[in-house]
């Protein structure tokens, strides 16, 4: 079965090369951006979810933080009192939709990157890169890039107080070091993936803008 979805991939990206002009990178992009687009209002509202539970918990940050003083040298009451708080405000941090959603991707990404990864041919050439089934440096210097937009574009979470720096060099390290070794064509279909969470992240921070107002 899941040999089968694979291979359901890798024929709609030869189909997509075909529209594209016998281009295999364009296929990879069209396809690759295709599947994180029909993901979206899936992530999108993941994504939603998650803001809303993180503003309730901005709210609620002054009665942690007593509850956390109150408590300090009973961390077992300490526990139970905060996720009864969290309890009566409807926090819930593993919610059903959540695990379903997770459930969902997955495997769909999953199935996306053994696609990409083997059974494209060698030596097949897009742009300046000269075989798809190489690395090449300045796929992955845009790819990761693009990463990096992606990163820095998401908004931040209600009450942060922290910097997203961190999260922004640990992100683009992990992204060069993936794609060092990578093919060019798995390079293609991240990027592509990043763009779709640039679109992600730019709703959400509409979404924001308009509650703000």
């Amino acid at each position: 079965m899941w040999a089968g979805f694979v291979e359901l991939l890798r024929a709609g990206i030869f189909a997509a090369a075909h529209v594209c002009g016998g281009s295999l990178g364009g296929g990879i992009l069209f396809v690759s951006a295709g599947v994180r687009l029909a993901l979206l209002p899936l992530t999108l509202r993941l994504a939603r979810n998650a803001r809303a539970q993180q503003a309730k918990l901005a709210t609620l940050q002054p009665e942690i933080e007593a509850l956390q003083r109150r408590f300090a040298n009973d961390p077992g009451r300490l526990l139970r009192e905060t996720s009864a708080l969290h309890a009566k405000h409807g926090i819930r941090l593993l919610t059903p939709s959540g695990l379903l959603g997770m459930a969902i991707q997955f495997p769909v990404l999953g199935g996306l990157f053994a696609a990409v990864r083997t059974g494209l041919g060698a030596k097949v050439r897009f742009l300046w890169i000269g075989d798809l089934a190489r690395p090449d440096g300045a796929l992955l210097l845009i790819a990761t890039a693009l990463t990096a937009w992606g990163i820095s574009s998401a908004p931040n979470s209600p009450g942060q107080t922290t910097s997203q720096t961190p999260m922004l060099v640990v992100g683009v390290l992990l992204t060069a070091a993936f794609l060092w070794t990578a093919s060019s064509a798995v390079a293609l279909s991240a990027g592509a993936g990043s763009l779709v969470s640039v679109l992600q992240n730019w709703l959400v921070s509409r979404d924001a803008m308009k509650t703000r107002d």
